[in-house]
């Protein structure tokens, strides 16, 4: 791994807030799937949660990317993590005198994610300021690589201390939020924001972002890809932890061990991403890799509860680490190239753009199957999707849409 970013001092600031950030969101991640579902034992409002966490994403974030253009990004990112942090220590207050409801779940995730909307492409263009072009590379496959080993370490503490003490993992978290913002107040960078931004209006941004990105192919074929990756792993997300007490009778530890695995491999696909990178057809990464593994996953999950129990955590761990690698490389690929082929300029625009498009279905399918879940088994629902999967696969192979991402990486013109 090159590691000439690190020399840049303010790289390893920005580098340091963002792990510091990444680790305190994965141990809460795993306390409040678990704990939406432990403390109501109501499997459609862990699905409601999810979707609750989702739906900023869609409804506003590509709404604040051109708030983020016309603003120094560094301030947007302390402003975002400090809200945060205190919407945490009010919900932790209430929590600890035993006032917490299921729509207490709902706003808090919801009223977090609508201030993480503002920070996520704040964050995405900040990068581009603070390293230099030919430290852009390597500094984005550091931050991913790092990133991955922190929500390792995050997801493993959040499945120990969910257990030991509930209070004390959301502790943590709350932590995270304001050393986060400690370490972006010390770094010193000037941000020069493009005269055209400025001058142009809120409207007239946010129309010349969306007339450029859809010009843009690879980019619309990225957001194609992470709408369909995201739209069918939600199921899954939905219900995981309902799946889990209610189908296999098993702990919260079988949420960390599906974590722990996909970020590791994620790691490990991020890592040797040149390795492969040139061997495998990035077309070939978004159908075959990415939805085969995808449709694998879910045959496995809805015939697991009829396999004998000692052979659940195997087939649980097997086949998070098939489809781990997989997600890894389509994953790794997708981080890597998104700022190749996107001007500096519309990359808070674009990430925006992509963050929600991305994600457009993701609330929808939650509630679906929030509302499915009171009628059909998990296991069932679980084989539908692996048949949807497959289907997505055969209709993405031979329409050839992906062809596309096999051209040699050019940045669209303006």
């Amino acid at each position: 791994m090159n590691l000439k970013p690190l020399k840049n001092p303010n790289y390893r600031k920005l580098l340091a807030a963002n792990l510091i950030n990444r680790f305190g969101d994965s141990v809460d991640s795993i306390a409040f799937t678990w704990l939406s579902y432990e403390m109501t034992e109501n499997a459609s409002l862990s699905a409601l949660v999810f979707a609750a966490n989702i739906l900023p994403t869609v409804l506003v974030q590509p709404f604040a990317a051109p708030i983020a253009d016309k603003m120094k990004k560094k301030g947007i990112m302390i402003c975002t993590d400090l809200l945060r942090g205190l919407l945490l220590s009010v919900f932790l207050l209430f929590f600890c005198l035993n006032r917490v409801s299921g729509w207490m779940f709902l706003t808090f995730t919801f009223a977090t994610n609508l201030v993480e909307a503002f920070r996520v492409p704040a964050g995405i263009s900040f990068v581009t300021k603070v390293l230099d072009k030919d430290e852009l590379d390597a500094g984005i496959n550091m931050n991913q690589t790092t990133s991955q080993i922190c929500i390792i370490a995050g997801t493993a503490a959040g499945g120990i201390l969910i257990a030991i003490s509930p209070v004390f993992a959301m502790a943590l978290d709350l932590l995270s939020f304001f050393f986060s913002a400690l370490f972006i107040s010390l770094i010193r960078v000037q941000e020069q924001i493009a005269r055209s931004v400025l001058d142009n209006s809120y409207w007239q941004n946010l129309k010349g972002g969306l007339s450029y990105l859809r010009k843009n192919k690879k980019f619309l074929v990225f957001v194609t890809g992470a709408l369909l990756c995201n739209s069918l792993t939600c199921v899954l997300s939905s219900v995981m932890a309902a799946y889990i007490s209610k189908d296999l009778h098993k702990t919260a530890a079988y949420v960390s061990t599906a974590d722990i695995i996909l970020t590791a491999t994620g790691l490990i696909m991020m890592f040797f991403l040149s390795s492969y990178e040139k061997k495998i057809r990035p077309s070939t990464l978004f159908t075959w890799i990415e939805f085969g593994a995808l449709a694998g996953l879910y045959f496995v999950l809805a015939f697991l509860p009829h396999c004998p129990a000692f052979l659940h955590f195997a087939l649980w761990a097997g086949i998070f680490l098939i489809f781990g690698i997989c997600h890894g490389m389509f994953s790794a690929y997708l981080h890597v190239m998104f700022v190749k082929v996107v001007d500096d300029s519309y990359l808070s625009r674009a990430s925006g753009v992509f963050n929600s498009l991305g994600t457009l279905s993701m609330p929808l399918l939650s509630l679906v199957t929030a509302a499915l879940v009171k009628w059909i088994e998990i296991p069932k629902i679980f084989f539908g999707t692996a048949i949807l999967c497959t289907i997505i696969l055969l209709l993405l192979f031979l329409c050839g849409c992906c062809k596309v991402l096999d051209m040699e990486e050019t940045i669209c013109e303006k």
